[in-house]
């Protein structure tokens, strides 16, 4: 039996991700239906909505597979200041550039607790903490507001411009911008 969870299920959702993936590869978010998903996938819609509620859902379920994946780029280390963490999110935002793309345009990670926040809250805390700064939970949020916010437009505008800088120079504009002269963060 096909539930959630089983090796079974997980397969289906993996195919049908991959398939977005490979629409998204082609033509853009907003030009496909979950009529071609289920073609592309080779299920039948049923199955579909079996395991999401609508092409939204199922783009909310990726991005939250991609934020824990972000999490592991974003884990606090001694050296809370590593320029290469950065250049680590950059390749992996090049590397699924066709999902950020369709991302970032939309409005699906525009909440004040997006998934992205959450996973790399942590960091952010290190940071501060690193700096001596002595930030209540609120003032933080709103720092790390002011900067994934920041972050998400520096990305989409390069990914609209087709990744022309190297992930070290994006990486260089976000550590010189945001780690190395603000005291604000």
């Amino acid at each position: 039996m096909n539930t959630l969870g089983n090796s079974r299920y997980r397969f289906i959702e993996e195919i049908i991700e991959e398939s977005v993936f490979s629409l998204l590869k082609r033509r853009k978010y907003d030009d496909f239906s979950i009529k071609e998903i289920c073609h592309e996938a080779n299920i039948n819609r049923s199955t579909f909505y079996a395991h999401f509620a609508d092409i939204n859902d199922l783009l909310l379920k990726i991005e939250s597979k991609m934020s824990k994946k972000i999490e592991l780029i974003f884990k606090p280390t001694d050296d809370v200041y590593d320029f290469q963490v950065f250049v680590t999110m950059f390749d992996f935002i090049k590397e699924n550039r066709f999902f950020y793309k369709a991302f970032l345009k939309g409005n699906y990670g525009v909440s004040v607790e997006s998934e992205m926040i959450k996973k790399i809250r942590p960091y952010f805390r290190a940071v501060i903490t690193r700096k001596g700064l002595n930030y209540s939970d609120n003032e933080a949020l709103y720092h790390m507001l002011f900067f994934t916010g920041g972050l998400k437009l520096i990305c989409a505008r390069w990914l609209e411009h087709n990744c022309l800088e190297t992930s070290q120079e994006m990486a260089k504009v976000i550590v010189d911008e945001y780690l190395n002269n603000a005291n604000y963060f």
